[in-house]
C-alpha cells in the first residue's frame, strides 16, 4: 500500500499540473520582451520626431534668412534704379541747361554785333592796361588772352538771390568806371557762377546765374553808363568752381560774378 501511494505521488509530479504551472512563467517572459521591444520602438520614433522638429525649425530659419536676403536684394535693386533715374534726369537737365546757355551766348553775341553795325577786331594791347586796374576787395587777373575782374557773389547778392544789395551798387560803379577808363571798346562778358547748393537742380542753378548776370548787366548799363553793345552775359551755373564745394569758404569762393574783358574791340 505504501509503495503504491509513493508511485502515485511520483506520477503526480510529472503530470499535467506541473505543465500548467510552467506556462505562466513563459508567457510573462514573452510579454516583457514584447513590451521592451515596443518601448524601444516608441523611443526610436520619439527620437526621430524630435530630430524632424529640429530639422523643420532649421529649415524655417533658413527660409526666413533667404527671404530677408531676397528682400534686401530687391530693396537694393530698387534704390539703384532710383539713383539711375535721378542721374539720367540730372544729365538731361544739365544738357538742356547747357544748350540753353549756348543759345543765350549766341543770341547775345549776335545782338552785340548788330547794335550800331559794330564789328569785332582783335586788339593785343589789352594786357598793357591790366596794371592800371585796381579795385579794392576784388581779384583782377589775366587768364590767357582775357582779363577777369572777379566780384564775390556775396558782396552783390544774398545767397540764392539775384537782387543786388546796397554795397553791390558801389562795387559795380567802380567796375564800370574801370571798364570805361581802361577798356572802353573791348568786348566784355558778364559771367555769373554759383556753388553746388542747387546741384540736384541743374536748371535752377543756371536760372539763378542767368538772373544774377542780367542784374549786373542792367546796373553796368543804367548806372555805369557802359554801352550795352559792349556787354553780353553768360550763366555758368555751378559748372566752373574755383574751389572745393566741401567747405563754406570754398562755396563762397565759387559764388561769384566775373567781368571778363576780351582782346576784341567793337568798332563802328
Amino acid at each position: 500500500m505504501h509503495v503504491l501511494a509513493l508511485a502515485v505521488c511520483a506520477g503526480c509530479q510529472q503530470g499535467p499540473f506541473a505543465a500548467a504551472t510552467a506556462q505562466p512563467a513563459a508567457t510573462s517572459t514573452a510579454y516583457q520582451q514584447q513590451t521592451q521591444s515596443l518601448t524601444a520602438q516608441v523611443q526610436d520614433l520619439n527620437r526621430r520626431v524630435s530630430q524632424l522638429d529640429v530639422n523643420n525649425a532649421d529649415l524655417h530659419r533658413q527660409l526666413a534668412q533667404h527671404e530677408q536676403a531676397k528682400q534686401a536684394a530687391e530693396n537694393q535693386v530698387r534704390l539703384l534704379q532710383q539713383q539711375i533715374d535721378v542721374a539720367a534726369r540730372q544729365a538731361r537737365e544739365s544738357l538742356l541747361a547747357k544748350q540753353e546757355a549756348d543759345k543765350q551766348v549766341t543770341a547775345l553775341q549776335a545782338s552785340t554785333r548788330a547794335r550800331g553795325g559794330a564789328t569785332i577786331t582783335a586788339n593785343s594791347s589789352i594786357r598793357q592796361s591790366l596794371a592800371t586796374i585796381a579795385i579794392p576787395g576784388l581779384d583782377i587777373r589775366q587768364d590767357g588772352a582775357v582779363i577777369r575782374i572777379e566780384i564775390p557773389g556775396d558782396k552783390l547778392f544774398l545767397p540764392g538771390a539775384s537782387q543786388i544789395q546796397a554795397d553791390g551798387y558801389r562795387i559795380l560803379d567802380e567796375v564800370a568806371a574801370a571798364v570805361q577808363r581802361s577798356y572802353p571798346r573791348q568786348r566784355i562778358v558778364v559771367e555769373a557762377h554759383t556753388d553746388d547748393a542747387l546741384a540736384s537742380q541743374p536748371t535752377a542753378a543756371h536760372s539763378l546765374t542767368t538772373a544774377q548776370a542780367q542784374a549786373v548787366f542792367t546796373q553796368l548799363v543804367q548806372r555805369g553808363r557802359v554801352p550795352a553793345r559792349q556787354l553780353s552775359i553768360l550763366a555758368m551755373g555751378d559748372n566752373h568752381p574755383l574751389a572745393s564745394n566741401a567747405t563754406p569758404v570754398g562755396k563762397a569762393k565759387n559764388r561769384r560774378v566775373e567781368i571778363v574783358v576780351y582782346p576784341d574791340t567793337l568798332d563802328g
